[in-house]
């Protein structure tokens, strides 16, 4: 079993009840994107669902919302989500050190013939 993480950086939440200062209520988001919220909540959920089906379920992560106006009065925000996933998959228990092999060319075979046999 390995390990991942996720982070995610949206807009400006807009929490109905958590308004921030520099949180512009005015803004409007496209009507094709979710809004930052739906997005955190889907992204997190997706991405805990893929790990948790590879065996590398998320162990940390990290959330980030940015959006203001500059004094110009252009707006400046994460419209589109950006996320991050990293995962860090564990040593295989057939892959201990020798004395005869590589350890990196022994873990790439080894995940090589893992996908090999995995995929049909």
């Amino acid at each position: 079993m390995g390990a991942s993480t996720a982070g995610y950086c949206v807009g400006n939440l807009l929490l109905d009840k958590f308004t921030q200062s520099w949180e512009d209520p005015s803004a409007v988001y496209p009507a094709n994107l979710a809004s930052p919220l739906q997005i955190l909540i889907d992204a997190s959920n997706g991405a805990s669902d893929y790990g948790n089906k590879f065996g590398e379920p998320l162990i940390a992560g990290y959330t980030r919302t940015f959006g203001m106006r500059i004094p110009d009065g252009t707006r400046r925000e994460w419209i589109k989500p950006i996320m991050f996933r990293w995962a860090m998959p564990t040593q295989q228990s057939a892959c201990l050190p020798c004395r005869h092999c590589n350890m990196v060319l022994c873990s790439a075979l080894l995940h090589y013939l893992l996908n090999s046999v995995m995929s049909g």
